[in-house]
C-alpha cells in the first residue's frame, strides 16, 4: 500500500536524522526479533506429536532462542541505563558522551512484547520484514509513545485506509488540543518549576510542594499532549491508537491511578513482567513481592534515579487500602498529594535532594513568603491568570471528557471548524515560545 511505503521512508528518514547510531540501535532490534521469530514460529510449526523427542528438543530450541533474544535487547537499554546514570551522578565516561538512543525505552518493550506473543502463539510471526519494520518504527508514536502490541497495530496499519474528511477534522482537534496542553499549560508551569528546581538552598519548603503539585500538571499536560498530537495525528491516516490516560488524578487510589496513567506501559508490565512472575495465582505475600518488583523494574524503564520511586508507588498500591475513606473527593485529594510528592524524584536531579525537598516540606512552613514572592517565580499576572483558566478547562474536560467528545464527534462542519479555528488561535497567542523556553521536547521523550 502506496500510503505504508511512504509512512515507512518517513519513519526511517526521521529517525535517522537525529543520527545514524539511533538507526543502527533500532534496526538492530529490528532484526534480531524478526529473524527470531521466525526461527520460533518454524519451531512451532512443527507438526510431529508432542511426545517425540525431536518435538521436544524443538519447542526447548524456540524457548533459548526467546531467551536469548531478549537477553540481548534488554541488556542494550538496561546497559544503557546504567551508563548514563554513571556518567550523570559520577561523571564516568564522560569523554564517551554516552547518549540513548531515541525511543529505545519505547521500542525495546515492542520488539519483546511482539517475540514473546510470537513463542506463545497469540500471534504469528510476520513474514513480510517491511511490515514489522514500519510497526516499529511509525513515527508518530516512536518518541513518546504510546507502546502498542503487534496483534492490534497489525490491523491497524495494514487495513485499508481511506482518507476520511471527519477523521481530518477529528485528528486536527485532537493535535490542536495536544498542542494546547503542551505549549499553554506545561509551558507556563515550567517556568515556575525551573525557577524553584534552580536554587534548592532558597527554595524548599512551601516552593517545594508548590513544584511538586505544578510538576503534576506539567508532566500530566506535556505527556498528555503529546499523545494527543500522535493518536490526531494517526486518526487523520486512519489508524486508530489505544488511548494512553483515562484522568488519571480523578483517581482515588495508587492503584487506580496506574490503571489510568501511562496505560501501554501499566498493561505491558502486567502482561510481560507481574503475570509472568506468578500475579495473583500465588499466596498473598508473594502477590505483593511481584507487584512491588514489577514497580521496580517501572521505576528503573524511567532510568536509575527511579527505583526508590518505583518502589514506593509499589509499596503503595499494595498497602494504599490504609489510606482509603469514605468520601470520594478525599480520596482524590489524598491520591493526588501522594502522586505529586513523589514526583519530586522527576524534579530534581538526584535521589538524596528530591527527598531532602519531600522532607522540607513537612519542616519548613514558609507559605507567607511563598505567597507574597508568587509573582517573583517567573511568571506576570496575565500568564498566571491564563494558565489558572487553562488548567481549569482541563480539570473540566477530564471530568466531563465523554460527553465532551461524544457532541464534538456530533457537530456539523461549521462547529468542527470552528473549535478548530479557536484552538489555534489559543496555540499563537497564548502558547510559550521563544529564547529561553524549553518546551520543544515532550517531557517523557527523554525516557
Amino acid at each position: 500500500m502506496l500510503i505504508n511505503i511512504l509512512l515507512l521512508i518517513l519513519s526511517i528518514g526521521i529517525y535517522a536524522s537525529f543520527g545514524i547510531s539511533n538507526l543502527i540501535y533500532i534496526l538492530f532490534s529490528v532484526v534480531t526479533t524478526y529473524v527470531a521469530a521466525r526461527m520460533i514460529d518454524g519451531k512451532r510449526a512443527d507438526t510431529r506429536p508432542a511426545s517425540t523427542t525431536e518435538n521436544k528438543n524443538s519447542r526447548n530450541s524456540g524457548k533459548w532462542i526467546l531467551i536469548l533474544t531478549i537477553t540481548i535487547n534488554a541488556g542494550i537499554l538496561i546497559a544503557i541505563k546504567i551508563l548514563l546514570f554513571g556518567q550523570a551522578k559520577y561523571n564516568l565516561l564522560s569523554t564517551a558522551n554516552i547518549i540513548a538512543p531515541i525511543g529505545i525505552s519505547y521500542y525495546t518493550l515492542q520488539v519483546i512484547s511482539y517475540i514473546v506473543d510470537v513463542y506463545k502463539g497469540k500471534i504469528e510471526a510476520e513474514k513480510n520484514f517491511f511490515k514489522y519494520l514500519l510497526y516499529v518504527m511509525y513515527f508518530p508514536y516512536l518518541f513518546i509513545g504510546p507502546i502498542t502490541r503487534y496483534e492490534y497495530m497489525k490491523e491497524e496499519l495494514f487495513k485499508k485506509k481511506k482518507i476520511k474528511v471527519q477523521n481530518i477534522y477529528n485528528g486536527t482537534i485532537r493535535i490542536l488540543w495536544g498542542l494546547t496542553k503542551k505549549f499553554v499549560i506545561a509551558g507556563r508551569v515550567g517556568i515556575l518549576i525551573g525557577t524553584i528546581a534552580s536554587d534548592v538552598s532558597f527554595y524548599k519548603g512551601a516552593y517545594a510542594l508548590l513544584a511538586m503539585l505544578l510538576y503534576s500538571v506539567q508532566l500530566y499536560a506535556d505527556f498528555s499532549g503529546g499523545i494527543d498530537i500522535v493518536i490526531g495525528g494517526s486518526k487523520m491516516l486512519g489508524i486508530n491508537l489505544k488511548e494512553n490516560f483515562d484522568s488519571p488524578y480523578l483517581s482515588q487510589s495508587i492503584k487506580e491511578f496506574w490503571r489510568r496513567w501511562h496505560i501501554a506501559l501499566s498493561s505491558w508490565l502486567k502482561d510481560y513482567i507481574y503475570i509472568p512472575l506468578g500475579g495473583n495465582r500465588c499466596s498473598k505475600i508473594r502477590n505483593k513481592i511481584n507487584v512491588i518488583i514489577t514497580f521496580v523494574i517501572s521505576g528503573f524503564w524511567h532510568g536509575m534515579n527511579y527505583l526508590l520511586w518505583g518502589l514506593i508507588h509499589g509499596l503503595l498500591v499494595v498497602y494504599g487500602k490504609i489510606l482509603k475513606t469514605k468520601w470520594k473527593i478525599v480520596n482524590i485529594i489524598i491520591t493526588f498529594l501522594l502522586v505529586s510528592i513523589l514526583w519530586s524524584f522527576f524534579i530534581w536531579p538526584d535521589t538524596l535532594t528530591s527527598i531532602q525537598m519531600i522532607g522540607s516540606i513537612f519542616t519548613n512552613f514558609n507559605y507567607a513568603e511563598m505567597f507574597s514572592n508568587f509573582l517573583n517565580l517567573g511568571l506576570n499576572l496575565a500568564n498566571i491568570i491564563v494558565l489558572i483558566i487553562s488548567v481549569i478547562a482541563l480539570i473540566i474536560f477530564d471530568i466531563k471528557k465523554e460527553k465532551i467528545i461524544t457532541k464534538i464527534k456530533n457537530y456539523k462542519l461549521e462547529g468542527k471548524l470552528a473549535i478548530i479555528g479557536t484552538l489555534a488561535l489559543i496555540v499563537l497567542i497564548f502558547g510559550i515560545y521563544g529564547i529561553g523556553f524549553n518546551v520543544s521536547e515532550f517531557i517523557y521523550s527523554k525516557f
